[in-house]
């Protein structure tokens, strides 16, 4: 559903914001008033929300919080696609699970997205992209009893150990790949 068009009155938002951080969820806030054609297709945590200018997207995320004001006028916050990786606990494991199976960030970044898209909706799955963080040894080895999240592991056992970038793009069918990136 359309939310904004700069040339059309009905579809008008107010007071936009968007952040974007490197490694960060990102966010965007608007407010949508009552009179808007959209204004009841919003749902928390369901709709996701694209912020494009001209044909590039900047953002895609998710509604985390809808405030009602004095003249029902919404005021909503967004969080950016990478909290999906919020949305998924990893079991207690041990990585590599067999002493043949590689053991390179690439196993393990991939690894932890399989595992994540295989406990949330096909909207907050992605796609293994490219990985081109690297390990001196090319050996990691991991372990997690905490029931942690998935955000909570890459950030801990691989961006805070190894550098990179965590960046979401398409592919070329569309699906939302995820990689882990050494440098822009």
């Amino acid at each position: 559903y359309l939310l904004y068009h700069a040339q059309l009155d009905d579809y008008k938002i107010f007071s936009p914001s968007l952040t974007l951080e490197l490694n960060k969820t990102g966010s965007f806030t608007f407010t949508i008033r009552p009179n808007h054609p959209n204004y009841d297709k919003l749902k928390k945590l369901k709709s996701i929300i694209q912020v494009f200018q001209d044909d590039e997207l900047y953002f895609r995320g998710r509604i985390l919080n809808d405030e009602v004001g004095f003249y029902n006028e919404r005021q909503v916050s967004c969080e950016g696609e990478l909290a999906f990786l919020l949305d998924s606990i990893q079991r207690p494991f041990t990585f590599p699970a067999n002493e043949d199976d590689p053991a390179t960030p690439e196993a393990y970044f991939a690894f932890l997205i399989n595992r994540h898209n295989s406990q949330v909706d096909v909207n907050h799955q992605f796609v293994v992209g490219t990985v081109s963080v690297t390990d001196p040894n090319d050996y990691i080895a991991r372990s997690d009893t905490e029931y942690s999240t998935t955000w909570d592991l890459l950030n801990e056992g691989l961006i805070n150990t190894h550098g990179g970038y965590l960046w979401v793009d398409s592919d070329a069918s569309g699906k939302r790949r995820i990689n882990y990136i050494s440098d822009f």
